[in-house]
Order: structure tokens, then C-alpha cells, then sequence
């Protein structure tokens, strides 16, 4: 309800209020891009930057890759919500500005639970460029715990979309490609059905 319209570009604007204050240079907003991966990969974290200048420092990131150099996105290559907003505020004030959008599979983008491995990702680039430590110690408990949902849910999968899936990891830093309208129909159409299996099943 706030990422929308007039409220949407106030609560933007007040967040670069703040940052003005402290006298920072740089905004980095963060969030999830749904990616033709798998979810037994480490998730890479696409970037978006609010200038061309920022491209080359973003290149140099690990684990990352500028969204328009992923082929494939489609109309499903936008930055929605607060996250874009900010983007382009932030360079209208004259802020630096950096999106950081950690993979998540295709097939889990209407889970119930979060996915972590995916904060993850975008955690270990966001404390190296800033050059601090924290401590992932609750965040890789919870990757475990999710990690133990996904696969008693994937199990459940037709063994079809499974294998159409498992392929992904072969050729996924390659070129990935998507599963077909019929597997994605099937599974839109059962997820509430395999999330409560799992559920269930502990």
C-alpha cells in the first residue's frame, strides 16, 4: 500500500531526506529477482546502478551481474516498488545508487516462507563493498530450515519438471533456459496444494 503512487514517492523522498542529513553519497536499496535458476545454486545477485559510472565498480563485485547483461529477462527485468523508486530519486538529488536483487528460483516465487539463501547472497556483496562483518549465524540456520522445506515440496514435483529443473544447473551460468508455459501452469495451479504437503510433512 506505500509502494504506490504519491505515498510511495513521500516515504522516498523522506528516506533521502535522512541519507541527506548524515551526509551520505550513496544509496543501495536491495531485494529479490525471480531467476530461471535452481535452488541448490548459490544465488547470484543482480545489480542495477543509477549511472554508467558505477558499471565498471559493479563489475568487479562478486557473485554479481548487471540485470541488462542477463539474457532472458523479459518484462520480468524491472524494478518494482520502493526499490526502483529510490533508484531514480536518488539520482534526480544527485545520489550515487546501487540495487542489489538476490535470485530466487522461478518455481518458489509464490512460497509462503522467505528465502534466505538469496539475503544470503546480497549480504556477503553489500558488507564486502562496505567493508564490515556480521555474524550469518540465525541466517544460515534459517537457510537449512528452508532448504529441508524445499526439497520435501520439490520431491513432490511431477519427475518431468524435475528433470526440465535439475537441467538448470548444468547450463545455468551459461544461457538458462525457461521451463515450458504447461510446467509453470501446473505449478501455479498445485503450489497451494505442495506447500501444504509440506507443511504437513514437518
Amino acid at each position: 500500500m506505500y509502494a504506490e503512487g504519491r505515498k510511495a514517492y513521500q516515504m522516498a523522498n523522506l528516506v533521502l531526506d535522512v541519507a541527506e542529513r548524515f551526509g551520505c553519497r550513496r544509496v543501495y536499496t536491495s531485494g529479490a529477482a525471480v531467476a530461471l535458476t535452481h535452488h541448490a545454486l548459490k544465488p547470484r545477485v543482480w545489480a542495477v546502478t543509477s549511472t554508467d559510472d558505477l558499471i565498471k565498480e559493479v563489475k568487479s563485485y562478486e557473485n554479481t551481474i548487471l540485470m541488462g547483461e542477463i539474457e532472458g529477462t523479459g518484462d520480468w527485468g524491472s524494478i518494482t516498488g520502493l526499490n526502483g523508486l529510490l533508484l531514480g530519486l536518488a539520482k534526480k538529488r544527485g545520489f550515487e545508487a546501487i540495487c542489489l536483487m538476490g535470485e530466487i528460483p522461478d518455481y518458489l516465487s509464490g512460497a509462503p516462507f522467505p528465502y534466505p539463501r538469496a539475503s544470503k547472497s546480497v549480504l556477503e556483496v553489500l558488507t564486502n563493498v562496505l567493508g564490515i562483518e556480521i555474524d550469518y549465524g540465525a541466517l544460515d540456520e534459517m537457510v537449512v530450515q528452508i532448504d529441508e522445506i524445499i526439497d520435501g515440496i520439490y520431491e513432490k514435483l511431477p519427475s518431468e519438471i524435475r528433470e526440465r529443473i535439475e537441467q538448470r544447473k548444468a547450463i545455468i551460468q551459461a544461457k538458462p533456459e525457461a521451463i515450458t508455459e504447461e510446467d509453470a501452469k501446473w505449478i501455479k495451479e498445485h503450489i497451494d496444494e505442495l506447500f501444504k504437503k509440506g507443511r504437513q510433512g514437518g
